[in-house]
């Protein structure tokens, strides 16, 4: 016979196993993320180190660091956007991956307290 606490039990281990897939998810979500933040502040270091450059230059090498300097802020503006697109993803998976693990915890939490409600008081 199939008690509730079995059947509490079997939708916590349910609900733990769709929490640990979307809590992998989201860790693979902020990895990315964090590459993301890394290669946009590298591109922020890159450009302010052109703009920071106060070597003279003669009119070729003027024209080369423009260059550079240019392809360096197209580079920065789009891993910004990249950056911002993935922002609310990110968030969103964030959710999820909370929303479920808080389920598992919850099904934890009545199945325990239906098990120490059947087993009845002890004196």
């Amino acid at each position: 016979m199939v008690t509730q606490n079995d059947r509490l039990a079997a939708l916590e281990r349910i609900a733990r196993i769709k929490a640990e897939r979307e809590l992998k998810k989201f860790a693979a979500f902020s990895q990315r993320m964090a590459h993301a933040r890394q290669r946009a502040d590298a591109l922020r270091a890159a450009l302010d180190q052109c703009y920071r450059s106060t070597a003279p230059l003669g009119v070729a090498e003027a024209r080369m660091a423009n260059a550079q300097a240019g392809r360096s802020a197209r580079e920065l503006t789009r891993a910004d956007r990249e950056l911002a697109d993935l922002e609310p993803r990110f968030e969103a998976a964030r959710q999820v991956a909370a929303r479920e693990f808080g389920r598992a915890e919850v099904l934890l939490s009545l199945s325990r307290s239906l098990a120490a409600k059947s087993r009845g008081p002890r004196f």
